[in-house]
Order: structure tokens, then C-alpha cells, then sequence
């Protein structure tokens, strides 16, 4: 594959440095329904002016980028990427089989908005802007992924490389994302890149009864209670040396967050019953599906946000970072034995048109179950949930991902917002929303998008 030459347009008057300006242009490929997980060089294509995509880059101009892909339903010179006035063209070049942005067929030149999805015979490429940042993180996270799973989104690689070099310090970490995304994942793999000798200890403090968590966290003498017949040692011992990860803490009642601010403060152990406190080498890693943060919004004291950290790690949902679903499912599938190909490609391809309302817990439920029904014959559509099946049955609306999935709850619609610095129709076409239902949910909601709008 030849190299892609990099181009940096200069931006007039941008409040951000130079390194931050998303003024690079690549394409993510997830995966191919053949084969869903894809070496890690064949990711990431950069676009610099211009990008083939092809089977073969015979009769090519020597200094040409080109993305090979080994497909047989991909024409020798299939389709390009080629910058325009103002932005990004996808052409199709002739192909045998076509070339599809966001399961609409591209018929001539089509404008890629940032985050289309680029259909070329059996493999899925997602089109983004980046900044010369995350470029490097992904480029980082592809070589040595902080997770089971390298990532090729710019934002939870950014978050990667923030928590890889995190990792190696005692302080607190605070991570927050919906739930499904993974949190507790790269909790343990902060806590294995940490080197820490002893365990990771994860709870949720959402599964155990309000009056049970101070307990199980800080353990109890015998007698401390009338049920307490002998001693237990409590969670935050078992991590003695280690990590614990408090998940959803924001559910725990204020009396045990002080208890925890406490600890955090002076790391002294007092077990219920107990008089004298007992110095603990323990890690805190805490979490949250409370997307937005601030006072009143996250269920926490502000005190104990403030010292898990003012600045939390946010993992995005997978609705956000489709350039790894091809990772993630030929992660899913390693154990599960196949006689062909994984995916027939209408099946591949409704996996990436679909919301992911549950994230990856859900997609990880759906692929592995489909893959034990088949027996090791490609996965179809029949194969899949009703609704994912169904998001290729009609075209979706221009510039937008058809959404099965339930309406955004508050705080997910300002994080959204926040993420598109108040750019409506970029939030209605991540959720595969109409416009104007978008506009409803900010007015029942009580969020102006003015606010969230970066000022020049």
C-alpha cells in the first residue's frame, strides 16, 4: 500500500492550537463482513488531497495513496476520496458493485460529512476530520492498545493514551460514560498498565441495597451489628496493594461518599465496629453512566468530584465510534469456531447502521448469540434482531443512520451538544433523528444549544 501524503490546511483566526485543529482527513475502516476484525496497519487510511479505494493499485500514478482492500466484491479501482471546494467528495470510479455514504448509493460526487459511514463492497469505513492529536493517539492505540480491543476512534483514543500515561501514578481516576460502553474494562486495563501488585476489585455500588454498600466497602468487627457474628474484611482491603473500582458511584447514599471522601483524603481504613483506622495502599478508579457532570447532575457531593478529578475520562458510545465494530465483533467471535466467512454483507452492514442504544454490552450479547444459532454459517440478516435487520429495509434520510433505538435522555442530548459544540443537525444525524425531533427533546429538556457553542 503506498504511503498517504498529509496535508494541514491553515485556519484563520482558530481558537485552537495547531495541533488540535481538525484539518486532517482519514478514513477508519472497521471491518469487512468476511473477515470483521482487520490488522491494525489496514485501519487507519489517510486521506491527505486524495485516496483510491481498490482490489489493485495497477495504473495508478506512482505517488498516489491508495487503501487495497482484499475484497472480491471491490473493483480494481473502485472508488475515491478527493478534496473539494470546502470539504470532502466521495466519486465512485465505476465500480462493478457501487459505493454507498450512509446507505444511500453515491451516484457522482457526494459531500462526506464527518462520521459518514463509506460502503465499499464487503467492508465499512467510517470518514472523519481529525486533529493531528488524536491522529497520533489513534496511531499509538493501533500499535499498543490500551484495551483488549485497539480503538480507532479519535475520542476514546485520546481517552486511551490520557489513562495509558495516568496509568503509572497513585492518584484517583474518574471515568464516565453510558452504560454498556466499558467502563470497568479500561478500569482494569489501567490497572493492569499500572503494574500494581495486588487486585482489581470492582463493585457496583448500583446492585447492592443502599444500606449494605458502607459495609461491603469498609468490612466490619464482630458484634459491629446484630447479624455481624464475626469479622469481614471489607472490598477496600481485598485491594490492599491493588485497585478498587467503584462503579456508579453516584448511587452510593452521602453518608458512604463521605466515608469514601474521607479515605480518599487520608487513605485510613475504619471497619464498622473498629476504633482505630489502618493505613491502605489502595487505587480508586470510580465511574459513572451520568454522562454529564457538575453539581446536582451526577448524584455525587461536588466535594468528592472535585477530588476524583475535576476534569473526568469520558468513553464514547459506540454509536460514536463504529470505526471499531469490526474489531470489536472479531474480538467477540475469537472463541466461536467458523466455517466461512463471519457475516453475508446486508448483515455486516445493519450492524454498522444500527444506534447501539445498550452500546457494546449489547452488540457483544447480539454477534455471539447469532454466531452459537448458525452454526458456523455466516451470520445474515434473519440471524439478527428485528429491529437491526430492519434498518436497511427503507433508504435513510441524506447524511444520516437510520436510529432504532429509544429517544436520548437528557443527559445524553447535552452530551451530545457538548461534543458538537451545539451543531443540531450534526446531533440529529448522529441519532438518526429528524431534525425537529431533536428540537423537541432540547425545549422538554431545557437545553439551548447557544450555550454549548464555542465563541470565537
Amino acid at each position: 500500500m503506498a504511503d498517504t501524503r498529509e496535508h494541514t490546511l491553515t485556519q484563520v483566526q482558530s481558537p485552537l492550537a495547531p495541533g488540535e485543529q481538525r484539518d486532517r482527513a482519514v478514513l477508519l475502516v472497521s471491518g469487512n463482513a468476511v473477515t470483521p476484525g482487520l490488522a491494525a496497519r489496514a485501519r487507519l487510511q489517510i486521506v491527505g488531497d486524495e485516496l483510491y479505494l481498490g482490489r489493485r493499485a495497477e495504473g495508478l500514478p506512482v505517488q498516489a495513496s491508495v487503501a487495497v482492500l482484499d475484497d472480491g466484491l471491490v473493483s480494481s479501482q473502485h472508488a475515491r476520496i478527493v478534496r473539494g471546494s470546502g470539504g470532502f467528495d466521495l466519486e465512485d470510479l465505476g465500480s462493478k458493485n457501487g459505493t454507498f455514504v450512509d446507505n444511500l448509493r453515491a451516484d457522482g460526487r457526494t459531500r462526506l460529512r464527518d462520521g459518514a459511514l463509506v460502503f465499499v463492497g464487503n467492508h465499512v469505513g467510517v470518514f472523519r476530520m481529525v486533529s493531528q492529536i488524536e491522529l497520533d493517539a489513534i496511531k499509538a492505540e493501533l500499535v499498543a492498545p490500551l484495551g483488549p480491543v485497539a480503538t480507532a476512534s479519535p475520542a476514546l483514543a485520546v481517552a486511551c493514551d490520557r489513562l495509558r500515561r495516568l496509568a503509572a501514578s497513585e492518584g484517583e481516576l474518574f471515568i464516565v460514560g453510558e452504560t454498556g460502553v466499558g467502563k470497568e474494562v479500561y478500569a482494569r486495563a489501567v490497572h493492569e498498565a499500572s503494574k500494581r501488585k495486588g487486585r482489581f476489585v470492582a463493585i457496583n455500588c448500583a446492585a447492592i441495597p443502599r444500606e449494605l454498600v458502607e459495609s461491603e466497602l469498609f468490612g466490619y468487627r464482630a458484634g459491629a451489628h446484630s447479624t455481624a457474628h464475626s469479622a469481614k474484611a471489607g472490598l477496600i482491603e481485598e485491594a490492599e496493594g491493588g485497585t478498587l473500582f467503584l462503579d456508579e458511584i453516584g448511587e452510593m447514599t452521602p453518608e458512604a461518599q463521605i466515608k469514601i471522601l474521607r479515605f480518599l483524603q487520608d487513605r485510613e481504613l475504619t471497619p464498622l465496629g473498629a476504633t482505630r483506622p489502618r493505613r491502605m495502599d489502595v487505587r480508586i478508579i470510580a465511574a459513572t453512566n451520568r454522562t454529564v457532570v457538575g453539581p446536582g447532575k451526577s448524584g455525587l457531593r461536588d466535594d468528592i468530584v472535585a477530588r476524583l478529578g475535576a476534569a473526568p475520562i469520558h468513553l464514547p458510545p459506540l454509536r460514536s465510534r463504529i470505526e471499531d465494530l469490526g474489531a470489536l465483533v472479531g474480538h467477540f467471535l475469537g472463541g466461536v469456531p467458523a466455517q466461512g466467512p463471519r457475516f453475508e454483507q446486508p448483515a455486516f452492514r445493519a450492524l454498522s447502521l444500527h444506534a447501539w442504544p445498550l452500546n457494546v454490552r449489547e452488540l457483544e450479547k447480539i454477534v455471539t448469540t447469532a454466531a452459537v444459532l448458525t452454526g458456523g454459517k455466516p451470520i445474515a440478516l434473519r440471524d439478527l434482531p428485528e429491529p437491526i435487520a430492519r434498518v436497511l429495509s427503507a433508504p435513510a434520510a441524506p447524511g444520516a443512520r437510520r436510529s432504532t433505538g429509544p429517544s436520548p435522555t437528557p443527559a445524553q442530548l447535552e452530551e451530545l451538544l457538548r461534543r458538537y459544540e451545539g451543531n443540531v443537525a450534526d446531533v440529529s444525524r448522529e441519532l438518526g433523528k429528524h431534525r425537529a425531533a431533536v428540537w423537541r427533546w432540547i425545549k422538554k429538556f431545557g437545553l439551548g444549544p447557544q450555550k454549548f457553542r464555542r465563541s470565537e
